[in-house]
Order: C-alpha cells, then sequence, then structure tokens
C-alpha cells in the first residue's frame, strides 16, 4: 500500500479504522477520533479489492466503504482476518454489499440513508426550472 496516498489521524488511537474514500466535512473524523479511533484515509480514489485488502491489513477494527465498491467474501474475510467486526457502506443502499457475506464472517453492515436526499431534491428542482425554462434549446 502506497502510504503518500493516505491520510493518517489520531495514530494513538486504540481502534483502527480504515475509510476507502475521502468523505465530505469532517464531523464524522471527529467522532471517529473522539472515540479513540486511529483512522487512515484513502486520498487516491478508487481503490481495487486487493487495495483494500491491503489497508486492512493484519489489525483493522471497522472499514468505512463507499457505493463504488463491491464487497464480497474477499473482503469481508480479509477485514474478519485482522480483527474487524463492522463495515459502514457511504450510500443511501447496500446494493454493492453482500450481507450473506458479511453475516458469515460476522461482520456488523451498517449504511448511511438519506445521505444525498438534499443533492437529489436540488438536481430535481435545477431539471424542473431547466425544463421550464427551455434551457436546453437555447444551448
Amino acid at each position: 500500500m502506497a502510504y503518500e496516498s493516505w491520510r493518517s489521524v489520531n495514530l494513538g488511537g486504540t481502534k483502527r479504522v480504515v475509510v476507502t474514500w475521502e468523505l465530505p466535512g469532517s464531523r464524522w473524523l471527529d467522532v471517529l477520533t473522539d472515540a479513540g479511533c486511529a483512522v487512515e484515509v484513502n486520498l487516491k480514489g478508487e481503490l481495487t479489492h486487493a487495495d483494500i485488502a491491503a489497508a486492512v491489513g493484519k489489525r483493522c477494527d471497522g472499514v468505512i466503504g463507499y457505493v463504488t465498491e463491491s464487497w464480497g467474501e474477499e473482503l469481508f474475510s480479509a477485514l474478519k482476518w485482522a480483527g474487524g467486526r463492522a463495515y459502514s457502506n457511504y450510500a443511501a443502499g447496500f446494493n454493492n454489499v453482500d450481507l450473506k457475506a458479511a453475516t458469515r464472517n460476522g461482520t456488523a453492515v451498517g449504511n448511511t440513508p438519506g445521505v444525498i436526499s438534499e443533492t437529489v431534491a436540488e438536481m430535481a428542482v435545477a431539471l424542473t426550472f431547466a425544463a421550464a425554462r427551455r434551457i436546453p434549446e437555447s444551448e
């Protein structure tokens, strides 16, 4: 794993959390560090399964992943082997997560419903205005 593409926060934390995609805002990071977690955040963008498994490494308590990643037996096994027990999907849904594989590996799975509700609503309003004002025709 190329460490120059990762940001480490609170290295003295008692729990280790890997975040596979840089997330917006800072509240999530404050919550994790206040809970005593050492957090490692990927800064380079999308990762392969091998990259994620390498990031999980030999000791990892939990992972926050992204909707573009397919989480199945390979990754949940790597997380279990590292001592991990929790995975959270930064997405409203969890269709990229094999829940049966998570269950087999004893991994609790969470998601973030409503994470893009405001964005979707804004886009719907913008498209409605564009259609009403016939914006595409004026291009």
